[in-house]
């Protein structure tokens, strides 16, 4: 077993006044066979309501009808993780469903030309993580979350979103069910915001891989949700009325717990 803490600050600054707001945010992760909430606290300046979305994720609906600003989500608490291998199918869908390519993860013929040099089985899909890796650099702020996995692949850098969107597409192509996935990971201490990677269906399971640190267990992650995409995943999305220009600052410290944040 090993225990993980977690800060996560997200700040939304306008340069006038937002007079209407509403988030959805993905940010509470739930109990599963790999990990274990212990405590959670999700602290929002609006109105929420509580929801489950179709792909089983939890989903914090908030409101706010006065003018600001700048609004401040913070989610902080303690999970514990089993080390648990992923189960047979936890998805309201069947896998298939995960067969289906969006907007953020359609081909073109470069990633074709790369896709049809790997087959679907496990060991196949790890070189073609290992190789996504080698191609595409760590680069943040080299894309933003509009960035398909073809432009991703065609300028060869990104973060880790690109490189889950890539496998995604590979995958997909090449006839694999695999699904996006947001949350946590443990990496030193170091001060990151969210991470994305990827869970491949084969045979009878799901099967981890972050293509970032190229790992094919999930033994330092915390899940906070699932979809086709970034976009059904994020964790916030929403509308306004008002206020300008946004600027958004993202940090998330995740640590051993104990340890001093």
């Amino acid at each position: 077993m090993k225990k993980i803490q977690i800060r996560h600050e997200t700040i939304y600054r306008y340069d006038s006044k937002v007079r209407d707001s509403i988030q959805y945010i993905r940010l509470r992760p739930k109990n599963t066979p790999q990990q274990r909430v212990i405590e959670w606290k999700l602290t929002v300046p609006g109105d929420t309501s509580v929801m489950t979305d179709g792909f089983g994720n939890p989903v914090t609906v908030m409101t706010l009808n006065r003018p600001v600003t700048e609004i401040v989500i913070v989610a902080e608490g303690v999970a514990e993780l089993s080390g648990k291998p992923l189960s047979r199918n936890d998805s309201p869908f069947p896998p298939e469903v995960f067969l289906r390519h969006t907007m953020l993860t359609a081909m073109d013929e470069g990633l074709k030309d790369f896709a049809s040099n790997y087959s679907a089985n496990k060991r196949s899909l790890i070189r073609m993580m290992g190789k996504l890796r080698e191609l595409i650099l760590f680069v943040p702020g080299a894309t933003t979350v509009t960035h398909t996995a073809a432009e991703a692949f065609s300028q060869r850098q990104g973060v880790c979103q690109d490189h889950t969107h890539v496998f995604i597409a590979c995958c997909r192509h090449i006839g694999v069910p695999v699904r996006y996935v947001s949350g946590y990971v443990l990496a030193e201490g170091q001060e990151l915001a969210t991470h994305a990677w990827a869970e491949a269906f084969l045979g009878h399971n799901w099967h981890t891989f972050d293509v970032v640190n190229t790992l094919n267990a999930a033994e330092s992650h915390i899940k906070l949700a699932v979809g086709l995409d970034y976009l059904d995943a994020a964790p916030v999305r929403g509308v306004r009325r008002g206020g300008g220009d946004e600027h958004m600052e993202t940090r998330a410290m995740v640590t051993p717990f104990g340890t001093e944040q």
